[in-house]
């Protein structure tokens, strides 16, 4: 799985593995935001957040909907309304509330999310029908950078000095993306190498 397309409501997110980082495009609903993250800059720790229902905000959105309701039926006893004149009174009264309901709409749904440290976000909608495909992406990413990283230094190369190379070597080694056995057998043939040279 190379990319990932995700939607919640009206905005939507795209995350694409190229050759040598992952490009997100996160449009949101009057922003988006395009960037790619290289291999370098992406790290393996990993975080969920979770955010509930806000039950006492959405305590005072009903509270705020009797309310008006109940201020509908005092005006409309105290001054005599006809029908007509009751609905204004009540859609006046009822406005606060959906005021107070479109401000405060996100804070109505439960979400989740998952991010991958980077230097740039790289943030996943993670609700259940969602996990397993980001958790299969986000091991696409780990392993299509653990394939950049061999491609890029384990190998012998004549034009970078061998003690770079050897510390890239043991970099790899260090993070796990070698064996011990592969970073011996790499180390040895640049030994060779640099004494066949005379260095």
């Amino acid at each position: 799985m190379k990319t990932l397309a995700q939607k919640n409501g009206r905005n939507s997110s795209y995350f694409e593995i190229k050759e040598d980082g992952v490009f997100v495009k996160n449009s949101f609903t009057k922003e988006l935001h395009e960037y790619k993250v290289h291999f370098a800059d992406i790290y393996d720790d990993e975080t969920v957040f979770r955010k509930t229902k806000d039950w006492v905000l959405l305590a005072i959105a009903i509270s705020v909907v009797f309310n008006s309701i109940l201020l509908t039926i005092v005006i409309n006893q105290t001054y005599q309304l006809s029908a007509s004149s009751g609905m204004i009174v009540f859609v006046i009264a009822l406005f606060p509330s959906l005021i107070v309901t479109g401000l405060c709409n996100s804070e109505f749904k439960a979400m989740s999310s998952k991010g991958l440290a980077a230097a740039k976000p790289i943030n996943f909608s993670y609700s259940k029908k969602e996990m397993k495909d980001v958790d299969a992406f986000i091991a696409e990413i780990k392993k299509c950078r653990k394939d950049y990283y061999l491609k890029e230094y384990y190998r012998v190369d004549n034009l970078i000095p061998i003690q770079t190379q050897i510390a890239r070597i043991h970099w790899l080694y260090e993070n796990k993306f070698i064996s011990e056995s592969d970073a011996q057998f790499i180390i040895d043939e640049l030994e060779t190498q640099r004494i066949i040279k005379g260095l």
